[in-house]
């Protein structure tokens, strides 16, 4: 049992089945099968965003122009695709990456090499990024028919009888766990995160770091943009517009230190779900809407405390056992 309430994640497994049984009592719809499919589909942007973010936050910084990377790429792709629609949309795809690593290796130059808080460096770029997707954009809309349905197809398609940028995000989730678990940059990360002295003394350089960081961040946040646009068929310069604090919400709600060094991508996941489960959940209740933020924040406080509570009584624990031992 200790090691089951150990887990850091218990809190979060918890609060995660508490929501599936009282949706499913309340809303038994919410678990038809293209209840499900759409729900993860309208969602997939935040397993983009909070992933990228989560590799920046681990690396003991911060990035709230997500969102707006996001944006300035789906922009872009909207207008490339409309102008040149002989174009394979594939190369859209590699478009977008491009333009996120670009705005990424900016943040991690910033971050990086300049020594500019993250927070203060990002909170600029965010008005940069936004600002050259209102400028490429004129500040037009695109709309479903300006769209081609190859490049919806690309989002929207079934492979498998999921939608494929359901398959997309999986990919995600899987290549960020192996990155951060299995590879020596993955590792550097979290030493960076954790103690950036020890990790000079080890011969890491921090600037190498954050720069990779953060222009792996940029990269997933520009297919996220591509992605959207494509999914919904719309695409503006304020797409996004308050996406960047979910993102760090779903962070922190999935046990990733604010402070650095600590996080992984299973928590992240279920933190997901957690939030796809209650936005669609409340949206199928007739006057709750305008309550939603208000019950994601509260959720987020209770889930968070019963991880911090569980942290601290195994350590406890484990104090009292060592000093029975003495």
């Amino acid at each position: 049992m200790r090691k089951i309430t150990g887990n850091k994640n218990f809190g979060l497994i918890v609060g995660l089945i508490v929501l599936m049984v009282l949706a499913a009592v309340i809303t038994p719809d919410l678990y038809s099968v293209g209840s499900l499919m759409n729900m993860l589909r309208n969602n997939c942007v935040f397993v983009f965003l909070a992933v990228g973010e989560m590799i920046v936050i681990i690396s003991g910084g911060i990035d709230i122009s997500i969102a707006c990377i996001m944006a300035l790429s789906g922009c872009v792709c909207s207008l490339l695709q409309f102008n040149h629609p002989q174009v394979p949309v594939f190369l859209w795809l590699i478009v977008a990456v491009l333009i996120g690593m670009v705005c990424g290796m900016f943040n991690g130059f910033v971050v990086g090499t300049l020594k500019v808080t993250p927070m203060i460096a990002t909170l600029g770029t965010n008005y940069i990024f936004r600002g050259l997707a209102f400028i490429i954009s004129s500040g037009a809309w695109w709309y479903p028919h300006q769209y081609q349905m190859t490049f919806q197809n690309f989002s929207i398609g079934k492979t498998a009888g999921i939608y494929n940028i359901i398959w997309f995000a999986g990919l995600i989730l899987i290549l960020a766990a192996v990155f951060l678990n299995y590879t020596t940059p993955g590792r550097r990360i979290y030493a960076v995160g954790t103690n950036k002295e020890s990790a000079k003394v080890s011969g890491i350089r921090e600037s190498r770091v954050m720069l990779m960081s953060y222009t792996i961040c940029g990269a997933i946040c520009g297919l996220s943009g591509m992605l959207y646009v494509a999914n919904f068929a719309v695409g503006n310069f304020a797409i996004g517009d308050g996406f960047e604090m979910t993102a760090i919400a779903i962070c922190i709600l999935g046990g990733v230190s604010i402070i650095g060094g600590q996080g992984k991508v299973g928590g992240v996941f279920i933190a997901i779900l957690m939030m796809s489960i209650i936005t669609s959940f409340i949206s199928m209740l007739p006057g709750l809407s305008v309550w939603q933020d208000a019950i994601k924040g509260a959720i987020i406080i209770i889930a968070v405390g019963i991880n911090i509570w569980t942290a601290r009584s195994t350590r406890r624990q484990d104090l009292k056992e060592r000093g029975a031992l003495l």
